[in-house]
C-alpha cells in the first residue's frame, strides 16, 4: 500500500491554483478554453491568411505556416502589404517590389503598401508602383495592365455591387494631398474609387469626390444590403473631420448613398470594422476610443455608441493596418491603452491585437502582440 504524507497535503490547493492560473494565461481571461493558442512567433503577426494552412506575416516581415509547429517560409517581405491567399498558394510582396507567390518570386515593380487580391478565375490583382491595375497569371507574368491611378496603398476587394453574383473589383483611386492629416502611413489620401471587371480590367463604374473632400481611407468595404453589395468608406474634410460613408451603384454610376455624422472639425479620423454584415468603427481611436455601431436605413446612416464598451483602439498612428474586428456578430478590439484583447461574452486576451481578425472556413484567427496566434472561439457552436 503506497502512503501519502499528509505533510504535503496543504500544497495541493496551491498547486491547483497554479495549474489554473496557466491555463489561463493560454486560454485568455473570461471563459477559459473558448479560444485557444494556435501558435507562438517570435514577433506578433501583422496579417493572417489560410490556403489550406494557416499563414502569417510577422512584424519582422517574415512569412510563417502555422500547421503543427510554425515553419519559416520566406523573409524580407512588406509588412505593409497584406497577405492573399490565391489558388491554393500564399501572395507577399517583397520589400523591393516583388511579388512573392507559392513558395517563388514572381512579378516585380508593385507597390509595397498596396494589398493583392485573389480573382474569381485565380489570377491575382496587383498595384504597380505606377498606380496600373496588374493582372498576374499563375505563372507568375503580367497578363493585363491597366492604367487606373490606384492610391499606393490601396487595399482591392470583389463586391457584388448589382446583386446578380458577378462581383467586380473595387479600389479607391486618384491619389492627393490636398487634406493635411496624414495619420495613415502617408500624406496621401484618395480622391476617387473605380469598379473593373475582375477579368478585363474593363472600367465598370467611377466616382470621383470634389474638392475638398477625399477619403480617407485604404479600402472600400463590401456589405450586404438588400441583396447586393455597399461599401462602407471614410469620406473627409477639412471642415468635419471623418464620417463613414456608405457608396452603391445607382443608375449605372457609383454614388455617396448614405453619409454617417462627422466630427465637426478637421483632424479627426475613425476606424471602420465589418464582417459584411454587421458594420462598426471606433471613432478617434487615437485620442480615447469610442465603438460606435452604424445602422443603414433607406439613405440615412446612423451612429450609436456601443453601451457599455469602454475606450477602445483598432489603429495606432502611421500604420496601414486596422487590427481586431468583426467575427459572428461579435467584436474583438484592443483596450486604449493597448493592453488587452476585449471580445463579447466577456471574453478576453492577455495582449491588445496586432491583426486584424481572419474569418475562414475553419474559424476565425487573431494575432496579439505578444506573438501568439488565437483561434476565436466559435459563437454558432450548439
Amino acid at each position: 500500500m503506497v502512503r501519502h504524507s499528509s505533510r504535503f497535503l496543504f500544497l495541493r490547493p496551491l498547486l491547483l491554483c497554479v495549474i489554473l492560473w496557466a491555463v489561463a494565461g493560454l486560454a485568455g481571461v473570461g471563459l477559459a478554453g473558448a479560444q485557444r493558442v494556435v501558435a507562438q512567433l517570435p514577433d506578433p503577426a501583422v496579417s493572417l491568411t489560410m490556403t489550406g494552412d494557416l499563414h502569417a506575416l510577422t512584424r519582422a516581415g517574415e512569412l510563417w505556416n502555422l500547421a503543427g509547429t510554425p515553419v519559416r517560409l520566406a523573409a524580407g517581405l512588406s509588412t505593409d502589404a497584406p497577405l492573399t491567399s490565391c489558388a491554393g498558394q500564399v501572395a507577399a510582396t517583397l520589400r523591393g517590389g516583388q511579388l512573392w507567390w507559392g513558395q517563388r518570386r514572381a512579378a516585380g515593380n508593385l507597390s509595397v503598401s498596396a494589398g493583392t487580391l485573389c480573382t474569381p478565375s485565380g489570377e491575382l490583382l496587383a498595384i504597380s508602383r505606377a498606380g496600373e491595375a496588374l493582372l498576374i497569371s499563375r505563372a507568375g507574368t503580367v497578363s493585363r495592365r491597366v492604367p487606373v491611378a490606384a492610391l499606393p496603398d490601396a487595399r482591392p476587394h470583389l463586391a457584388d455591387l448589382n446583386g446578380d453574383g458577378q462581383p467586380w473589383v473595387v479600389l479607391l483611386t486618384r491619389p492627393t494631398t490636398r487634406y493635411a492629416h496624414g495619420v495613415l502611413g502617408d500624406a496621401v489620401e484618395a480622391a476617387g474609387l473605380v469598379a473593373l471587371d475582375p477579368v478585363s480590367l474593363a472600367v465598370r463604374a467611377t466616382l470621383t469626390l470634389p474638392a475638398p473632400l477625399v477619403f480617407e481611407d485604404w479600402e472600400a468595404r463590401p456589405l450586404r444590403v438588400a441583396g447586393r453589395d455597399v461599401l462602407a468608406v471614410v469620406r473627409a474634410s477639412p471642415q468635419g473631420g471623418g464620417a463613414l460613408t456608405v457608396v452603391g451603384l445607382q443608375g449605372g454610376t457609383l454614388r455617396v448613398l448614405a453619409a454617417g455624422p462627422d466630427f465637426g472639425r478637421g483632424g479627426r479620423w475613425l476606424a471602420p470594422l465589418t464582417d459584411g454584415a454587421d458594420l462598426y468603427a471606433v471613432h478617434t481611436p487615437h485620442l480615447g476610443g469610442a465603438l460606435h455601431r452604424y445602422a443603414l436605413t433607406g439613405t440615412r446612416l446612423t451612429a450609436a455608441p456601443v453601451t457599455g464598451s469602454p475606450l477602445v483602439s483598432n489603429h495606432r498612428l502611421g500604420e496601414r493596418l486596422v487590427t481586431g474586428g468583426v467575427w459572428q456578430g461579435g467584436v474583438w478590439l484592443g483596450t486604449q491603452e493597448q493592453t488587452r484583447t476585449l471580445g463579447p461574452d466577456g471574453l478576453t486576451l492577455p495582449a491588445a491585437p496586432s491583426s486584424a481578425v481572419l474569418a475562414s472556413a475553419r474559424g476565425a484567427f487573431l494575432g496579439t502582440q505578444d506573438g501568439r496566434v488565437w483561434q476565436l472561439p466559435d459563437r454558432q457552436a450548439p
